[in-house]
């Protein structure tokens, strides 16, 4: 690979770890991974999904025994999705990726573009020799 290249690629990954959207996600993963409540709500809802899987594996689908199991797994669930550390890190989470698909877009969109051009030039060429 060329060199340049390389030291481009560098540069990009430096600037993308520099930046705020990044920095701002590893600071929310950091809170989440320390917070004590979010491990609590996560033990709860693993318990609680492996419950509703002994569950329904030993009643039929419609008991209540699944039906109880099935509702404490959704809330389970519920609680630690809609605790405020997991929607700040899923907000988060979500703005990074937006700003690497820009990235993404504006590195490799123009390249997409041309293959395109390509494709519907080749396709027209070879059309008009059929004719």
């Amino acid at each position: 690979m060329d060199l340049e290249l390389i030291e481009l690629i560098n540069k990009l990954s430096e600037n993308i770890k520099s930046s705020d959207v990044y920095k701002t996600f590893l600071a929310s993963e950091k809170e989440i991974n320390e917070s004590d409540e979010i491990k609590i709500l996560s033990y709860k809802k693993d318990m609680a999904i492996v419950k509703y899987g002994d569950m329904i594996k030993h009643y039929d689908k419609n008991s209540q025994e699944v039906i109880n199991a099935s509702k404490e797994m959704s809330e389970a669930i519920y609680k630690l999705n809609n605790h405020h550390l997991v929607q700040i890190y899923n907000k988060n989470l979500a703005n990074l990726n937006s700003f690497l698909k820009e990235i993404r877009d504006e590195l490799f969109g123009g390249l997409l573009w041309l293959r395109f051009v390509v494709e519907n030039i080749y396709i027209v060429y070879y059309s008009n020799l059929l004719l």
